[in-house]
């Protein structure tokens, strides 16, 4: 929310500074032929190139008409403008583009900014005025650069507008036409000359019209026989009227609520330095704060980030006091969320501090003790318990061998590491096996069936295998070669007719339960 409040800011508030290379000049007049001649020397071209072989254009607002009611409509999410402040807006839609850039050419630099009603609505340009509210504001566009297949806006908004209708706008043709003709004659007046219609345009005129009329009728009954379904055509000029505040008196009520919502920027600010910057523009830029109810109430809803319907309540709001409360109401959330933000952040880094003492702790701790000699690195005792462990064992030369090579592994790996439990978890179980550790074996089924009946009741099928292994091993002189695997749930038995057999073989049973 602070980056998007950041954009709308990053190049507000300079007031004529804005103005570049190329100046705009607004007229009372609608018509471009009206232009004195000084009005003719002062205005260059509407795109200049700019930084970066960018096409751009520096729009410097001189006169801005009390009354302009038919605008292009760029509908936007989330935020709308409000007056007095600058967004910066990216277009992608062709005909938005090109209608934008002839009014631009129009020297008519003015379009109406829409906030869409559903934020899930991503297009640019919408199907039915229905999709965006009704109130927006009109915007001035003070800088203009096309990046080929979009262009980027810098507008200020200056006052509230309601849509009153759709139109619908103008073929291409029409306005180059007006202009080319309007060419005509300022070059006639700049050279002296009468802007007179020649006998051979007259008479071009009226051939023009005559063929004209001849193809209307054919035309017009060619329609007639064809029916052709009409697609609802895209909002890309409304009509609108302008939104008028409701007079106030600047009494104790509105006096309280300008001071409180200045009271509450100020502890916004003082919890979070983003809005620091933004708010020292403002009043470098000489806008009146304090002392203005309008301005103050439509700023408390800029820096907020609430929801889209309750930023276009405060837009659409035209009594004064209202208009302050809604505002103090947004403002006074952002402060308990920046509470809440700060006291988070201060938990983590309170947390993060005590991990970090602690672990600083036990490693001067670990330093200290290995200096005096009293405790030795942790992978210094790991190994030696596991070389404690075979330490009396007799293992053979390929298990040893293999046992050093992972003692030498485990000293080089990082105690963190997964690999380094991998390691270890390895070398518990290799030094853990009984190497040399041997009993003299007693393969006597008498002995067997006797210990497999007194230490368990039925199962016949499982001793009946268990003599079955013990006579071939018998026969065979030894058991190598074959496993018994018991497998099962928790709690029928297998590991107790494990120690049965090895107490039936004389055999020392080596490892626990497993399920």
């Amino acid at each position: 929310m602070v980056a998007a409040f950041n954009s709308r800011f990053s190049a507000s508030f300079k007031g004529d500074h804005l103005a570049g290379s190329a100046r705009w000049l607004s007229t009372n007049s609608d018509d471009p032929d009206d232009l004195s001649d000084s009005d003719l020397a002062a205005t260059p071209h509407a795109v200049t190139p700019g930084a970066g072989g960018l096409a751009q254009s520096a729009l410097s607002p001189i006169n801005i008409p009390e009354f302009f009611p038919n605008v292009p409509v760029i509908a936007i999410n989330r935020n709308p403008v409000f007056p007095k402040f600058v967004k910066l807006i990216e277009v992608t839609d062709p005909n938005l583009i090109a209608l934008l850039k002839r009014k631009v050419d129009l020297r008519q630099p003015y379009a109406g900014v829409f906030m869409k009603r559903s934020d899930s609505n991503t297009s640019e340009v919408v199907s039915n005025i229905d999709d965006i509210y009704p109130v927006g504001t009109f915007v001035q566009i003070h800088e203009l650069q096309d990046l080929g297949d979009r262009i980027r806006m810098i507008v200020m908004a200056h006052r509230r507008i309601r849509i009153l209708k759709q139109i619908d706008e103008s073929s291409p043709a029409e306005p180059s036409a007006v202009k080319k003709n309007g060419r005509k004659k300022r070059s006639r007046r700049l050279n002296g000359q009468p802007s007179v219609t020649s006998d051979a345009d007259a008479k071009a005129e009226s051939l023009d019209a005559a063929d004209s009329s001849e193809t209307a009728e054919p035309a017009a009954a060619a329609d007639a026989q064809t029916v052709v379904v009409a697609k609802p055509n895209p909002v890309l000029m409304v009509e609108t009227e302008n939104i008028v505040h409701e007079e106030f008196i600047e009494n104790q009520e509105i006096k309280a609520l300008t001071q409180e919502i200045v009271k509450t920027i100020r502890d916004i600010i003082s919890m979070n330095s983003l809005y620091r910057e933004p708010i020292l523009q403002l009043m470098h830029s000489g806008q009146k704060i304090v002392d203005n109810p309008v301005f103050l109430s439509d700023l408390g809803g800029t820096l907020s980030g609430a929801d889209s319907t309750e930023l276009q309540q405060i837009l659409e709001e035209k009594n004064i006091p209202n208009r302050l409360y809604l505002s103090l109401s947004l403002l006074k959330k952002e402060y308990e969320l920046s509470k809440l933000q700060q006291k988070i952040g201060k938990e983590v880094e309170e947390k993060v501090k005590q991990q970090h003492r602690k672990f600083m702790l036990n490693e001067q701790l670990k330093i200290i003790k290995k200096e005096l000699g009293l405790e030795k690195d942790d992978k210094d005792a790991i190994v030696e318990k596991f070389r404690g462990k075979i330490k009396d064992l007799t293992i053979p030369a390929h298990v040893q061998e293999v046992i050093d090579e992972e003692l030498n592994k485990l000293s080089l790996l990082d105690n963190h590491s997964s690999e380094f439990s991998v390691t270890r978890n390895y070398l518990d179980w290799l030094t853990s096996m009984p190497w040399g550790v041997s009993s003299e074996e007693n393969l006597d089924l008498k002995r067997a069936t006797e210990v497999l009946d007194e230490d368990h009741y039925g199962m016949e099928d499982v001793k009946k295998r268990i003599l079955e292994f013990i006579a071939v091993s018998q026969l065979k002189g030894h058991t190598q070669g074959k496993i018994l695997c018991f497998y099962g749930p928790p709690g029928v038995g297998k590991t107790s007719i494990a120690k049965s057999i090895a107490r039936a073989l004389n055999r020392q049973v080596n490892g626990g339960s497993s399920s």
